[in-house]
């Protein structure tokens, strides 16, 4: 993989940075063994706090959310919509590429068997209630977001502060 990064160094990427690449995750700011900036994929045997996310077409039915840094939290989502959505946790930079990744593929078949998912997401089919269990590593703000085409632009966005 590393020769690969290498090689994919000296080729102009526009869209996906060559750390990423590396990383395998396409441009999602996706690290090392499942780590991103915003943290890392936690232990279900170590949640300290479990928050559940309705969310419909274009909404979530909360906008901000507050955490400590070293907790780690069970997200239960739940779709009430009739569209396939995503949650995805990170910081501004993240989002970004993980919106430009998703807006590259053709067709709205997004999810985890179609293209290698970052550890920070899950998408969540309509009537579908999925977990993803996050360990916030560091205080911050960071977001979370529906990355597919066009839905963070309508609603589908809200804040994290970790403390």
């Amino acid at each position: 993989m590393r020769v690969l990064a290498t090689l994919l160094a000296t080729v102009a990427l526009p869209l996906f940075p060559v750390a990423a690449i590396a990383a395998g995750s396409h441009g999602h700011g996706k690290h090392e063994h499942g780590a991103t900036t915003s943290g890392e994929a936690g232990d279900p045997a170590r949640v300290t706090r479990t928050v559940t996310i309705r969310m419909s077409e274009y909404a979530f039915d909360t906008q901000s959310l507050a955490f400590k840094a070293g907790e780690t939290v069970k997200f239960i989502v739940i779709n009430n919509g009739k569209l396939k959505h995503e949650l995805t946790v990170g910081t501004a930079e993240e989002q970004k590429a993980h919106r430009a990744a998703m807006q590259s593929m053709s067709d709205m078949n997004h999810d985890e068997h179609s293209h290698d998912m970052p550890a920070n997401a899950i998408h969540v089919n309509p009537g579908e209630t999925r977990e993803l269990v996050w360990h916030f590593t560091k205080a911050g703000s960071l977001q979370f977001a529906c990355n597919y085409p066009g839905h963070s632009d309508l609603g589908m966005e809200g804040s994290i502060s970790v403390k």
